[in-house]
């Protein structure tokens, strides 16, 4: 489970891990010990948090088939890619490239919604700023990282280093 919160303005995020969680595993009691040690878990949104366990039990339970399938071809840079990265929704996602750039997609259709060039050589690494997915990092060999505006591929800020690391 990821919370959210704000403190002193700004957004942030905390990781709750249930690696263990089974589908016979006492949610109420599951949700009062975690409440323990996390203050972020008050009493006004405990029940949601255990219908969230609840939840995430039944899926745990399902004896589906999953069929995986070929959904989309996408023809998306010229030379190969780098890596692939998904917005917090999935509802986007981009690509890095040797070609030089990133471009943004939209799962859903296929379509490429825009292409972020000005690297001066592969980019190889990509990332989407969670939980917004309005900013995009690319860093290159070239020793600079990019901040890029996810809705219009402009380039807020150029990084420049000896490593490049977002």
């Amino acid at each position: 489970i990821i919370l959210e919160y704000v403190q002193g303005g700004e957004p942030k995020t905390r990781s709750i891990d249930l690696l263990d969680l089974r589908p016979d595993t006492d949610a109420i009691a599951l949700v009062e010990e975690i409440q323990k040690e996390e203050p972020l878990i008050t009493a006004s949104c405990k029940e949601h948090i255990i219908h969230l366990v609840q939840r995430l039990q039944e899926k745990l339970g399902e004896k589906e088939d999953h069929k995986f399938y070929l959904f989309k071809v996408l023809k998306a840079h010229v030379l190969p890619l780098t890596n692939v990265a998904f917005n917090k929704s999935g509802s986007r996602f981009i690509t890095g490239s040797y070609d030089r750039t990133c471009k943004v997609w939209d799962t859903t259709s296929g379509e490429e919604l825009r292409t972020l060039e000005g690297h001066g050589n592969v980019v190889y690494v990509i990332a989407f700023n969670n939980p917004y997915g309005d900013k995009i990092a690319t860093g290159s060999f070239d020793k600079t990282c990019k901040l890029w505006s996810t809705e219009t591929g402009k380039c807020y800020h150029t990084f420049r280093g000896h490593s490049a690391e977002i």
